[in-house]
């Protein structure tokens, strides 16, 4: 009887060292924590309703976005730029930001389980949408 006590501590510290901390259950790309979104997959469509496959260089988007969600901000270092986040929202599972400049509106949406991220850049007279990932910042 006195081998299962300790035998008991030692499973339970296993157990316990083993679940899943709150940083990695479900939900940790809610915001909470600053992320580094990569944008992947880009098309870009004009006025006149082409439309075709490009990167995110060949449109002036950094290859890199940081993600503070607190901070409201979008930007890259490496560019020398930032976006201001001027709306956050919680919606079925995802992280909706939204913001403004330099004449173009913006959403970015991000699942809150996995880092997916989808975003829309508009103009007037022109349109992008990307997709790709984002992970979670040290």
């Amino acid at each position: 009887m006195k081998i299962w006590r300790p035998l008991g501590v030692i499973v339970g510290a296993v157990a316990l060292f083993l679940a899943p901390s709150g940083a990695t259950a479900a939900g940790k790309y809610d915001g909470s924590a600053p992320m580094l979104c990569v944008p992947v997959l880009m098309s870009e469509c004009r006025l006149e309703g082409e439309c075709r496959r490009v990167t995110a260089e060949s449109v002036n988007l950094p290859q890199f976005m940081k993600v503070d969600v607190k901070a409201q901000k979008v930007y890259s270092e490496e560019a020398g730029r930032a976006s201001p986040v001027t709306a956050v929202e919680h919606v079925n599972g995802n992280v909706v930001l939204e913001g403004a400049q330099a004449g173009r509106g913006w959403t970015m949406t991000i699942s809150e389980e996995t880092g997916k991220m989808s975003l829309a850049i508009s103009s007037s007279e022109e349109g992008w949408v990307g997709f790709g990932h984002c992970t979670l910042l040290p």
